[in-house]
């Protein structure tokens, strides 16, 4: 039966709202579904990150819990500070501080770091004050300087000033804990000694010059300084170093050690092997030459912040891993046990900071009320002025006695 075109079209069109007014539900279903799956996935991502967020909050609290500079850790620290906080001013210049200050006398004598009281050519800075614990400030001179130690004797119109005791009766061991005191109740660092009290004067070391690498056989010689101790002696590249004054090296860090704990001038007999023979050679020490020497500077530390400007050479320094900034040094350093073990004095590496043991500082302030530091480091100088003339006394002799040969040899 065949219908007419407008029925099919009518037909056409009736089907069509038909299937759309079927499918149109499903649709909106199908939409309203994916919308509250997004809501799912949102809510579930929210919950993941609020999830995310409370655990590395947890975990910074963990942190902080194990943190060696907690605030119940600081404060624990406060009771124990309380003496040396007293004893402590803040150096200022023109509003902004540069230094800590220690009380070392109850007339207004304290002591600093020297090389952050000057400028960058190393002129004096003027116009400073002492701000001592309760806002007291008032105006300082400096009266004296040490710059091996890079200390500075500093004088304030005041009596009465809580003048720090230092202890020498104690050396706190690698591992111990201490802490920084400044003029505030809570300790400005806390740390572990890392290191014993050191020589760290080169200068003031006697030197051989040697360099040495442990083969087979023991410590071959690999390179012999020109114009070194070690040449004008006779020692050749290639020697094996056996003993010096009757002590075998095991490494080169006994050698090191060994030849460090001698002064300039200082003979010694080095027992080498040359070949199948054995030699014993006296050789007479000097001082590590400026070419030898130089501050080695990790780019790590470079990178770790400001670093004090006079950060090593001290005739004799501790090691700690506080984290000082320049400006907090000069304070005094506690144990544990609330002894002043000395005065911090330098911050040199990203965990690296030095201190004045206090066994040195009081030789040091024997004579503070003169306003000028003692000078025990005068005794050592004249003594190795004494040995260098000796040596030179003698080389004059030798010298006269091979001329003397010379012409006997020429037949004049």
């Amino acid at each position: 039966m065949k219908f007419p075109l407008p029925f099919h079209r009518s037909a056409a069109a009736g089907f069509l709202i038909c299937a759309l007014a079927l499918a149109l539900p499903a649709a909106l279903s199908a939409k309203q579904n994916e919308k509250e799956k997004d809501k799912d996935k949102d809510k579930t991502e929210a919950d993941e990150e609020i999830s995310d967020s409370v655990a590395d909050a947890d975990n910074d609290r963990a942190q902080d819990r194990f943190s060696r500079e907690t605030p119940e850790l600081a404060a624990a620290w406060s009771p124990i500070l309380e003496t040396a906080r007293r004893s402590t001013a803040r150096l200022m210049r023109e509003g902004k501080p540069i230094a800590f200050a220690t009380s070392v006398n109850a007339n207004g004598w304290l002591v600093s770091k020297a090389s952050e009281l000057q400028d960058s050519k190393g002129k004096t800075l003027t116009h400073l004050t002492a701000q001592f614990p309760g806002g007291i400030t008032l105006p300082l001179t400096i009266t004296d300087t040490h710059p091996r130690h890079d200390l500075a004797l500093l004088k304030v119109e005041a009596s009465g000033l809580t003048p720090v005791e230092f202890d020498a009766s104690i050396t706190p061991a690698p591992g111990s804990y201490v802490a920084a005191a400044g003029p505030e109740r809570l300790p400005v660092a806390i740390g572990v000694v890392s290191v014993a009290p050191r020589n760290m004067d080169e200068s003031r070391k006697g030197f051989l010059g040697i360099s040495l690498e442990k083969k087979e056989g023991g410590l071959h010689i690999k390179e012999v300084g020109t114009a070194s101790a070690a040449s004008e002696a006779g020692l050749l590249k290639d020697d094996v170093l056996l003993s010096i004054n009757g002590q075998s090296m095991e490494s080169v860090a006994d050698f090191i050690k060994k030849i460090a704990s001698h002064k300039p001038y200082d003979s010694i007999k080095v027992m080498i092997r040359r070949g199948q023979e054995d030699k014993e050679i006296t050789a007479t020490l000097r001082r590590r030459d400026e070419n030898h020497s130089g501050l080695m500077e990790d780019v790590r530390n470079m990178m770790s912040g400001a670093l004090s400007r006079t950060r090593t050479g001290f005739p004799t320094a501790l090691q700690t891993d506080m984290v000082l900034q320049p400006s907090e040094c000069g304070g005094p350093i506690i144990d544990l046990n609330g002894h002043v073990i000395g005065l911090n004095i330098a911050r040199s590496g990203r965990i690296e900071c030095f201190a004045i043991p206090s066994t040195t500082l009081i030789h040091l302030l024997k004579k503070v009320e003169t306003g000028k530091f003692a000078r025990p480091e005068l005794d050592e100088l004249r003594e190795e002025v004494k040995n260098a003339e000796t040596l030179l006394d003698r080389v004059r002799k030798d010298t006269e006695r091979l001329k003397n040969q010379l012409q006997d040899a020429e037949g004049k």
